[in-house]
This record gives structure tokens, C-alpha cells and sequence, in this order.
């Protein structure tokens, strides 16, 4: 009994594998004790043998600033490192916007009496009692989590261990930037060691809670986590800051194997489901990855993959602003109360009651999650808003759900074409409780050619975490030109790093045996021009031709190279790591062939929009079987989780490897 849960801001979703095959389901979330909603979905099953969670825990608590009071240490004269930043705005021509404050307080930015040279020698010296008079000041201010980053520490950590082992001493945790993020910019490394810090506790207690539930009634001795990289590992493996993205990525992990499987190399993901939408591109089978990802305008400097995230879900709330304008999100109902129609105390109008009164959705879809749906309370709250700007029902209705696609629409087009990206070559693979719903008309308007449904859209996150391989991403700054004494430092750093790979993945259950002799070390460089601020990554080994793989992919960004005599340099040396922890093959679960037309359950009115009005349209279900039959919209396909609509202008076909494919009818 395989296991994977994800927990969401509205529904959690969980996914089993066993002898009888795959299955997904959906709880209510359970807001303030997340945690909960897992503990009873597993009461109910037999014993675990592989349990994988999703969560978003840690980006709760950085969000709503709930993490713990932490210190921070940084090097004599840089105690507003935090506070200064870079010279960014988060818009530009707002005059009264201001930036997200650090998660550290002012008062608790200790200065550290040190100095590092640029190449790591040191140039003030710092003492072991020196260390210890700091680590005893921070623990008479009550603090029990401190964040180390001094100045080039990531050449030389000789004095972030002093601290480290001065602070140990006294009983607090620490996060040492030198370990976490051994690279060169100093505010990004710093800002990701004290957002590590920050959420370390709120994050270990919840993981420990999980594990204690586990070992007690499966003897489970550990677990593993979905981290921002597509990868899992297990609690004690992973730094808390490299799990902020950890529901988002297994979407993206579950869409990159789906891609190869059904020969789809390039896609957009598209999954929404009740607080927010998640888009992100899979190009050549590869997900785009950053380097630098942003959490409320708080920059984490660690390989993840580059998800843009909006307040744009089934729970977002439709509102007036100011203006007179209909705004639809970023606020909530979430779970609690949720959408008004879950009839649990929810006043506002959403994109789920939207969604109701277009005829889209059915009481009975929501039949396995423990709602019971309401149509009379949606049609209360959103003729109340309708009332307000003077719209009618319908106008209303369609008002929300137009509001909501614009809304995503630009959150596609920042996750892909500011990125260079032409969404016309990509299928757009949507899923989430409500993506399928919305997909059809934003493939429409970004002139996609095809809509994938997955198999198990609704809970297709919690699958991707089920099949998700173990991931390490190891780095260290090295800016040195490129030359054979360069090419001496990067091997020292790669050996460092494959026996520190190797180290972690023991402790994780991973044996020799196991890894036999698969290919599972891919190192890189990051490289420059000499002069220049940012870098492009590509490919190591010692006998390749570092200059020209450099020359060739700056051409195919840029269009052009610089002269031989601009000097290459090294910037970042990166190892990654990846292993598979089962048989990652696709589950089928769409197996039996049919050869006649699938006929429909029923037929219902929904509401259409472009002036289309109310049309009939015949309500399928979607089960197991495919077929070859092509059928023309409007329909509505009923699913486990989630409900798929195809608006007039598509057709619908069921595919072998079980994906519903929408095209559009050109």
C-alpha cells in the first residue's frame, strides 16, 4: 500500500497504489491543524508501507509570518543587509508600494566581530570566547533558532562553524548559510538561510507529528517529502526552505513522466484547484528550473522548479472594487468556511459557486468528499452581487468565471512567453479539482492546439508525488576563470559532493544494489563573461570542450557570442543527483476498449458564455475505458475529483494511455 497525500487550501488529496490498483480521493483540508485530515484519510486504510506528503506548511507560515523569532548573524557592518536588499521595486511606477519585510526583526540582526578577504583568507579573525559571548547574549533574549551568513563565507566557513558550535552549545537550532547555500551573492543567502531558519520549527514539529502517526500504526521508520526541485527526500534529508513549492512541484514531477509516456515533450501545467492556480512549462521533456525562486517578494536562492503561482482558485472570492469593477481573488474562502454552496458558513461568492449556477458542476460530483452542496445558498450570494453592480444572474455568472480566466490567463503568459516561450508548439495540461473546467477557454485565447486531461486530474499533484524520484541538489560558488586550475577546483568539489550525495541517499534507504551501475550524477557549471552578473548553466565533464558548449548556448539565448578575448569565468559548480525509489512506470488505469460511441448520463442546461446563453449539453462519465471516437462539445465529463467542460467550439477524445485530449474545431 503505496501512499501520497497533498494538502491544498481547500481539499487534501490522496492517492493509493496497491494489488488493486490506483485510486485518488479528496478530504476537507483542515486549516488549523493541517495534519489532521491525513491522520483520518490513513486511520481508514491498511498498513502503509510507503507514505509521500505535499505541503505547504512552510509556505503558510512565511506568508502569514507565523515562523519562530530567529537571530541573525552577519558580519561587522552588514546588520541591514536584510532590510536594504537590492535596488528593486515590487512595482515599479506604485510610489507607495514597500517591499516585504524580512522575516527577521530589526533588533534581533547581531553583528559578528569578522572578516573574510574575497578569496576566503581572513582578514579579522574571529575567537572561539568571542563566539560564545554572542551565543549567550542571543539566549538570554529567549531566541531558539538563530541564521548565520558572513561575508564570503560560502570560500571559507571556518567562522560560521565557530558560531555554529558557540550557538549548539547553548541549545539553538541553526541554519548556517555556508552549508545551506554556499554561494556568492550575500543578500539572496542571506535572505534563504533566515527563511530556513524561520520555518524550521513550525515545520519539524508538523513532519514529527506525521512520523509519530506512521510508526504507530504502519512501523513506517521514515517518509518522504515533495521538495521544490520535483524530487522527494526524507525529513531529515531536506532543509525546510527547499520545501516551500513542495505541493506545486508534484504536479510538475507527475506531468514531466506523463510527457515522455504519451510523446508530449513540451507542455504548459496548468493546476487549480481552491485558493490558487500554479502554471509552469515543461520544454524537451525538462521542466524549467531557476535558480532563484521568490516567495512574497523574498528571494530563495536554491534550485527550484520556476512555478508562478496566483490567487485564482475554485474558492476565490468575486468582490467590487473601489472603482465599481468586478475583481475576482486573490482572497479565499478556502475550507473554512469555504465556497458558499458547501453550506458550512461561507457568506461570498466564488468561482465554485460560478461554476454551480453555470451547470457545470453537479451536487453529486462533490458526492465522496464530505460536502453536501448547496445550489440555493450560491444562487443567494451571487444575486446579492449581481444586485450590487446592477448585472443579471447570467451576466453575473459569466462575469466571474471571464474575470478568473483573464486573471490566469496572465499568469500563463508570465510563466511562459516572458520567458521566450511559444505556447502554440505546447499542449496545455490542466488539472487540479477545478483546471479542467477553465482550460478549454484559456487554450483558446492562447491559440493552444490541444487540452490534455490526465488520468486522476483532481488529485494528479498527490500521483505526481507518489512517482516522484529521489532529488539532491548540491552547489558551491566558485568564480575563478576558466583554466586547468579551475578545472582542479571543480573536480575537488564534485568528489565532495558525490560522497555527500552518496552519504545522504544511504540514509535514506538507498543502497549500492539499488543504484547498480545507473547513471545518476549529472554535474554542471554555471558560466559567464568575465564582468557579467548573471550566468547560464551547462553541462561538466573534464574532457569536454567547456569554452564552445558555453559560446553555443549563450548564441542560442542571445543570438550572438562576445570576442575570444573576453575571459570565461566559472560562477557556480552544481551536482545533481537522482534516483528512482520504485518503478516509475505510468500507471494505466484506463484499460478497457470500447467501440461504440460513449453515450451520455444525462443532459443539462449550462451557461455559456461569448453570447452563447443557455444550451443543452450532454453530461458524460468518465470511466474506464477508451476510445477512438471523436465527439463534438458542449459537454460536461463527470470524474473522480474533478469535472472536465468542453465548450462548443472543441471536440473530445478518449486516448489509450488515459488522457482526454480537448481540441479545438478550427
Amino acid at each position: 500500500m503505496r501512499v501520497a497525500t497533498d494538502i491544498g487550501g481547500t481539499f487534501t488529496d490522496i492517492v493509493t497504489f496497491d494489488k488493486k490498483g490506483l485510486r485518488g480521493q479528496k478530504v476537507l483540508s483542515t486549516p488549523r491543524q493541517p495534519d489532521s485530515a491525513i491522520v483520518e484519510a490513513l486511520k481508514e486504510m491498511p498498513k502503509v508501507t510507503s507514505f509521500s506528503h505535499g505541503t505547504t506548511i512552510a509556505t503558510n507560515a512565511l506568508l502569514e509570518r507565523k515562523g519562530e523569532k530567529v537571530a541573525f548573524l552577519v558580519t561587522k557592518g552588514f546588520q541591514d543587509l536584510l532590510y536594504i536588499g537590492r535596488q528593486k521595486r515590487p512595482r515599479l511606477y506604485d510610489f507607495n508600494c514597500a517591499p516585504s519585510e524580512p522575516v527577521v526583526d530589526q533588533s534581533l540582526c547581531f553583528e559578528v566581530p569578522e572578516r573574510l578577504a574575497q578569496d576566503g583568507s581572513i582578514l579579522l579573525p574571529l575567537s572561539m570566547e568571542e563566539a560564545r559571548i554572542l551565543a549567550g547574549k542571543i539566549k538570554e533574549q529567549g531566541i531558539k533558532v538563530a541564521a548565520i551568513c558572513l561575508l564570503f563565507s560560502y570560500k571559507n566557513p571556518t567562522h560560521e562553524l565557530l558560531l555554529e558550535k558557540a550557538l549548539q552549545k547553548e541549545g539553538i537550532f541553526v541554519s548556517r548559510s555556508s552549508y545551506i547555500v554556499p554561494q556568492f551573492r550575500e543578500y539572496e543567502r542571506a535572505s534563504t538561510t533566515s527563511i530556513n531558519a524561520y520555518v524550521q520549527p513550525v515545520l519539524q514539529n508538523y513532519l514529527k507529528r506525521i512520523h509519530l502517526f506512521l510508526k504507530d500504526t504502519s512501523n513506517l521508520a521514515t517518509y518522504f517529502v515533495m521538495k521544490s526541485n520535483g524530487g522527494v527526500a526524507t525529513p531529515e534529508e531536506i532543509f525546510p526552505v527547499e520545501v516551500i513549492l513542495s505541493g506545486p512541484s508534484g504536479g510538475v514531477a507527475g506531468a514531466t513522466l506523463l510527457g515522455r509516456k504519451i510523446g508530449r515533450p513540451n507542455l504548459v501545467t496548468f493546476d487549480m484547484g481552491g485558493t490558487s492556480a500554479d502554471f509552469s512549462a515543461i520544454i524537451d521533456n525538462t521542466p524549467l528550473i531557476t535558480d532563484t525562486g521568490e516567495i512574497d517578494t523574498l528571494p530563495i536562492q536554491l534550485p527550484m522548479i520556476d512555478i508562478t503561482t496566483i490567487g485564482a482558485g475554485g474558492g476565490s472570492i468575486a468582490w467590487i472594487d473601489k472603482g465599481g469593477a468586478l475583481r475576482v481573488g486573490p482572497m479565499s474562502a478556502g475550507a473554512a468556511p469555504g465556497p458558499a454552496c458547501y453550506d458550512l458558513g461561507g457568506e461570498q461568492p466564488t468561482v465554485t459557486d460560478s461554476n454551480l449556477l453555470a451547470g457545470l458542476l453537479h451536487p453529486e460530483s462533490f458526492s465522496k468528499t464530505g460536502v453536501s452542496i448547496n445550489k440555493e445558498r450560491s444562487q443567494e450570494v451571487i444575486v446579492r452581487l449581481a444586485k450590487s453592480i446592477h448585472f443579471g444572474l447570467e451576466d453575473t455568472i459569466i462575469g466571474i468565471r471571464s474575470v478568473v480566466n483573464a486573471n490566469m490567463l496572465r499568469g500563463i503568459r508570465r510563466a511562459t512567453m516572458e520567458k521566450g516561450i511559444d505556447v502554440r508548439q505546447c499542449s496545455l495540461l490542466a488539472f487540479g479539482g477545478a483546471g479542467p473546467l477553465h482550460a478549454a477557454d484559456l487554450a483558446r485565447e492562447l491559440n493552444m492546439k490541444e487540452v490534455i486531461i490526465p488520468p486522476l486530474a483532481g488529485v494528479f499533484s498527490a500521483l505526481g508525488i507518489l512517482l516522484a524520484d529521489i532529488k539532491i541538489d548540491l552547489n558551491q560558488s566558485l568564480l575563478s576563470p576558466l583554466g586547468d586550475e579551475a578545472i582542479e577546483q571543480i573536480e575537488s568539489i564534485l568528489n565532495g559532493f558525490r560522497k555527500r550525495a552518496l552519504d545522504s541517499l544511504k540514509k535514506q534507504g538507498i543502497t549500492d544494489k539499488d543504484i547498480g551501475k545507473k547513471k545518476i550524477f549529472s554535474p554542471m557549471l554555471a558560466m559567464r563573461y568575465q564582468g557579467q552578473s548573471f550566468h547560464l548553466s551547462i553541462p561538466y565533464r573534464k574532457d569536454f570542450d567547456l569554452k564552445s558548449l558555453f559560446q553555443k548556448a549563450y548564441k542560442a539565448r542571445f543570438g550572438y557570442v562576445l570576442s575570444e578575448e573576453n575571459v570565461l569565468e566559472v560562477v557556480n559548480v552544481h551536482l545533481f543527483t537522482c534516483v528512482s525509489r520504485q518503478n516509475k512506470v505510468f500507471p494505466n488505469i484506463f484499460s478497457k476498449e470500447i467501440s461504440e460511441p460513449i453515450k451520455p448520463i444525462a443532459e443539462r442546461e449550462i451557461l455559456q458564455g461569448q453570447g452563447k446563453g443557455l444550451i443543452k449539453a450532454p453530461v458524460f462519465k468518465r470511466g474506464g475505458y477508451f476510445s477512438d471516437k471523436v465527439r463534438k462539445g458542449p459537454a460536461v465529463i463527470e470524474d473522480e475529483g474533478s469535472t472536465i467542460y468542453v465548450p462548443s467550439d472543441f471536440s473530445f477524445r478518449y486516448e489509450k494511455n488515459g488522457c482526454l485530449i480537448l481540441e479545438r474545431n478550427l
